[in-house]
């Protein structure tokens, strides 16, 4: 029952960032400005190609921790290839399952557990996470001043409540499961490997967020670095309420509002959410169209596997 109810706030976040992501729309939607934003970045292939090779790279490095964290002698390509169907299936589908490609990709590899595999793939995504609410965390810092109260009262409830939900679950998962996992998780991250790990991890997410970057400063939006990788952890971690393919509506809503924490300007912020956005889909289904005429057997292993998990979202949502 308590499982139930965490599903249903996380729908009700993601459909009052639904609502903010339509209200945004009909304030600053401007289809000729947008058309003129897709033009100049057409007209620029230096940089586009800069970003489509920077956020390929960040991948790359992914592959590699998830590769140094499984240990095992398997080619580079797997993790690749399972990194790329999981973002693919996450911008087709309306909730987050793409991690079913990265489980159902390495379990078939020899050598290699279920079990395994997803506890693997389960440990990536914390150890995302981690590093994207410590990024979060040290600009919410630095621009606490810029958030409005109420806001900031949410966030702080929102946090907590994400606790609680955490600590209830743990409380029912197997304790004997629970002490395995860790201690595996545990172990791989101690000394020079774990220095590895979370420092690849780190540089994943900077180089994701150079996109951002590029895109906000040739929409006229003076974002550093820094400020881009901020922006760029909120509107990742924002992604838990996703209930839309690819996180539509929900990246912009959030993008935009933590661009406008630093530079208060709704119409470009909210622009500049939707090209950054747009870029990422068109990344997203280049790459996996890549990935299904050089895998067609993965594919159809992946596609079985979520059809099965796509009646089960199904039966959820009418229970």
């Amino acid at each position: 029952m308590k499982h139930k109810y965490g599903k249903i706030t996380i729908r009700l976040i993601g459909i009052g960032l639904v609502v903010t992501f339509l209200w945004l729309t009909y304030h600053y939607f401007e289809g000729s400005k947008l058309l003129d934003h897709f033009h100049l970045l057409l007209t620029a292939p230096d940089k586009l190609t800069v970003m489509f090779v920077v956020y390929g790279v960040s991948f790359w490095l992914r592959a590699l921790v998830w590769k140094s964290y499984v240990g095992k002698d398997i080619s580079l390509t797997v993790y690749l290839k399972g990194l790329f169907m999981s973002l693919l299936i996450n911008h087709l589908a309306p909730m987050k399952i793409g991690d079913i490609a990265r489980v159902a990709v390495l379990a078939k590899q020899r050598g290699v557990s279920v079990d395994e595999s997803i506890h693997s793939v389960a440990v990536m995504r914390i150890m995302d996470m981690l590093v994207l609410c410590l990024f979060s965390a040290c600009g919410m810092y630095m621009y606490l001043n810029r958030f409005p109260i109420r806001t900031s009262m949410f966030i702080f409830l929102g946090i907590t409540g994400t606790v609680m939900i955490v600590a209830v679950l743990l409380r029912k998962w197997n304790v004997k499961f629970i002490r395995k996992h860790m201690h595996m998780f545990l172990d791989a991250l101690v000394g020079r490997r774990g220095v590895y790990i979370v420092s690849f991890i780190a540089f994943s997410w900077i180089c994701e967020a150079i996109v951002i970057y590029e895109m906000a400063n040739m929409l006229g939006l003076s974002l550093s670095i820094f400020e881009s990788v901020w922006v760029n952890s909120v509107t990742v971690s924002g992604q838990v309420f996703q209930i839309a393919p690819g996180g539509l509506a929900t990246y912009e809503a959030v993008m935009a509002f933590a661009i406008t924490r630093i530079v208060p300007l709704w119409d470009k912020a909210y622009m500049a959410a939707i090209v950054t956005h747009a870029f990422k889909f068109a990344f997203s289904y280049i790459i996996g169209l890549v990935v299904f005429v050089a895998s067609p057997k993965e594919v159809q292993l992946v596609r079985s596997l979520l059809k099965k998990e796509v009646r089960e979202y199904e039966k959820s949502i009418k229970s």
